[in-house]
């Protein structure tokens, strides 16, 4: 009996080996952090990452390991900052692997070693404006598209930030929208985008997205085009690694139900 149950350790030790051997090989592929990049960061950190809402990335960072500087603020986002967490775990949309190979691309770009990514081109299909929106809805679709999208998702369905589709508490919807979007919301992710108020955008920017946004809760607002979301790619290592710690718990009970028959 002390034979099997040595050996029922054995077995489980080194499932719990090949787990903790996976863990310390993952290493970040900076390619697809490159396009990851230019699909969630370049929006707030500048398609050449030398800051835009957000803090230039292409400088050295304040760590002995960058690598685990950089997933942390990416994972669980940074206290007091409008950074947001941007794993699947704090609700965000990116896996383990996806953080990974961000940040190996954003620690190249520090390093001199990664190019930057070429920024994404949006072509919006036509859009036919609601009544009593002023601002033009077209341009304003390219400005949400983007600026916006990252974090409010397609159709401003919601993402990192809310959802944009519903009634606006405002008798002038589009005046609302166009506060918030000039100035921010304090104590929230959401950042001042006036250029007046060190934001990207002018006022005519801001006119036309908040028209589009208006639009958004609109019947034609299904129909229409904003861009391309950002993708997450396969099954992440996070989840991965939770897989393979289930099938570990599995086979050891499988194990001790065979070994107490036996």
């Amino acid at each position: 009996m002390l034979k099997k149950v040595q050996l029922l350790a054995v077995v489980i030790l080194s499932l719990a080996f090949v787990g903790v051997g996976l863990a310390l090989a993952q290493e970040g592929d900076p390619e697809r952090g490159a396009q990851l990049y230019v699909e969630n960061c370049a929006v707030c950190h500048g398609a050449d990452a030398k800051g835009r809402i957000g803090v230039n990335l292409s400088q050295d960072f304040p760590s002995i390991n960058v690598d685990a500087f950089l997933k942390e603020a990416i994972s669980n986002g940074v206290s007091g900052s409008r950074m947001p967490a941007w794993s699947q775990a704090n609700g965000g949309p990116l896996s383990d692997q996806d953080i990974a190979d961000l940040a190996a691309y954003v620690a190249g770009l520090a390093g001199g070693s990664e190019p930057v990514a070429p920024a994404p081109t949006f072509v919006p299909q036509p859009i036919t404006p609601p009544p009593g929106v002023t601002g033009d809805v077209y341009a304003g679709a390219i400005v949400f598209a983007q600026n916006c999208v990252v974090c409010h998702g397609e159709q401003g369905r919601g993402r990192i930030g809310a959802n944009l589709i519903k009634n606006w508490p405002s008798i002038n919807p589009s005046a609302y929208v166009r506060a918030t979007v000039e100035s921010g919301i304090d104590g929230t992710l959401m950042p001042a985008w006036l250029d007046a108020n060190g934001g990207p955008l002018t006022t005519t920017d801001i006119e036309n997205v908040s028209a589009f946004i208006v639009s958004l809760g609109q019947a034609q607002s299904a129909s229409t085009a904003v861009g391309t979301p950002a993708t997450t790619g396969p099954i992440g290592f996070g989840s991965g690694m939770a897989i393979l710690a289930i099938i570990v718990v599995l086979i050891g009970a499988a194990l001790v139900i065979y070994y107490r028959r036996a």
